[in-house]
């Protein structure tokens, strides 16, 4: 039995598109800080800029912005992959989440509340959440959470990423698991 039986909900249980949110569905002002412990020097990196950033040792990163649900209900959503969610949404196939940040409620409070969709708790997937106890770094968290969307039984995937380095793991994983999933480099 794949657990998807398990996940009630008027949504398909072998098609499902499934979003970034940071720069694929909404633009933040959210900044990820940077410091150095011994100069005390900061500086601050977009979500953007932050796929291309390699951090050094003696670095601190501060990601306190993306906890924000006030920040994220001041961003400018990304209408071309907003339409594309909406139409799916309405024709019954399943919707779903995996994202950096690290609080799954206030995605799901915010798809419902602000964007206007009742995303399947289950189906979102934030990957620096503690309880998910994922390891390496984001492409490779995001990779093991869509390993668990192939595991639930999902045949028919299409993801919608930002960052490049996401697109090739999902579909490296795709490749070795012998499963379809259509990827989109996401682009504002």
């Amino acid at each position: 039995m794949y657990m998807n039986e398990a996940i009630k909900g008027p949504f398909s249980k072998t098609k499902i598109l499934i979003y970034d949110i940071d720069d694929t569905l909404v633009i933040t002002d959210a900044k990820i800080r940077v410091c150095d412990q011994k100069t005390g020097e900061c500086h601050e990196l977009t979500p953007e800029e932050f796929n291309k950033y390699e951090s050094k040792k003696g670095q601190v990163l501060d990601f306190d912005d993306f906890k924000s649900l006030e920040v994220m209900k001041a961003g400018k959503m990304i209408k071309k992959y907003l339409d594309i969610l909406a139409k799916n949404y309405k024709a019954g196939n399943a919707i779903g989440i995996i994202t950096a940040r690290d609080d799954e409620k206030m995605i799901y409070d915010w798809m419902k509340d602000h964007v206007g969709f009742h995303i399947h708790p289950e189906l979102i997937w934030c990957v620096n959440d503690p309880k998910r106890k994922l390891e390496g770094d984001i492409a490779s968290k995001k990779q093991q959470a869509m390993q668990w969307f192939i595991e639930q039984g999902y045949t028919d995937i299409s993801f919608f990423d930002d960052d490049s380095r996401n697109i090739q793991l999902i579909k490296q994983l795709a490749k070795d698991l012998d499963v379809d999933i259509k990827t989109h480099l996401a682009k504002h």
